[in-house]
């Protein structure tokens, strides 16, 4: 087949099995999700006729010189090269809920781009320094979602040593993660906030407690006096 790669100067692994063009660096290609390495460009996935019998998912393709140019960094010169080189591209993405039926996720997403993620991540990684020195520990507990992400990366950033809380953890597994750790700041969704204040006792090493939610009438009475021994952001 006819692999032309003339048309860019930076082709990826790709091409298009209907059209047999080179899919250049950055553009979409649409895998199939049941034929063995069988891809869509952009314009056949849209207007091939017949279409073809199987769900094609999109997928940003890449290439040699982009394999080279991240390759030989540590972590933190990785994000922060990507964050700069993609920053129009699409890096998270969040399934859309179908408006009728909150319960069921549609097949599309909702994109946030490597600038948006970068700056966020930047952001909240000067946040987090206010709060916690490089080489401490902080634990992440959420369900999955951007900010968990998000999280991560500015920790890398910064220094800052994540430790992963899964949500399913019982009171006493949380509660050993954090003493052996000696974590001083949890990140959280609003779905885990209350199960962290009650455990400060059992905790005392948290100082702060980050919610990835507005926090605003999430927190019972009950545990008013805790709050007071705890900063809340």
């Amino acid at each position: 087949m006819n692999r032309d790669k003339t048309d860019t100067k930076k082709p990826s692994y790709w091409y298009c099995d209907r059209c047999e063009r080179s899919i250049n660096h950055g553009e979409f290609r649409y895998n199939c999700t049941v034929c063995d390495n069988y891809d869509y460009c952009e314009q056949c996935a849209t207007t091939a006729t017949p279409i073809h019998p199987h769900r094609m998912v999109p997928e940003l393709a890449y290439g040699l010189e982009e394999s080279r140019e991240c390759g030989r960094v540590d972590i933190s010169t990785g994000i922060r090269a990507a964050m700069a080189k993609y920053c129009d591209r699409h890096c998270l993405g969040t399934r859309d809920i179908d408006n009728d039926n909150p319960s069921i996720y549609k097949d599309s997403y909702s994109w946030i781009t490597f600038k948006t993620i970068g700056d966020r991540t930047k952001n909240f990684g000067h946040g987090l320094r206010r709060l916690i020195e490089p080489r401490a520990y902080l634990g992440i507990c959420a369900a999955n979602r951007p900010e968990w992400v998000i999280t991560d990366f500015a920790c890398i950033l910064q220094s800052i040593i994540s430790v992963p809380i899964y949500t399913l953890f019982t009171d006493r597994e949380v509660a050993y993660v954090i003493n052996n750790t000696q974590i001083s700041v949890i990140v959280c969704d609003q779905n885990m906030l209350e199960r962290f204040v009650a455990l400060h006792p059992q905790c005392p090493t948290i100082l702060h407690i980050v919610c990835m939610d507005p926090i605003l009438n999430t927190i019972s009475r009950k545990f008013i006096i805790i709050i007071m021994n705890l900063s809340l952001h």
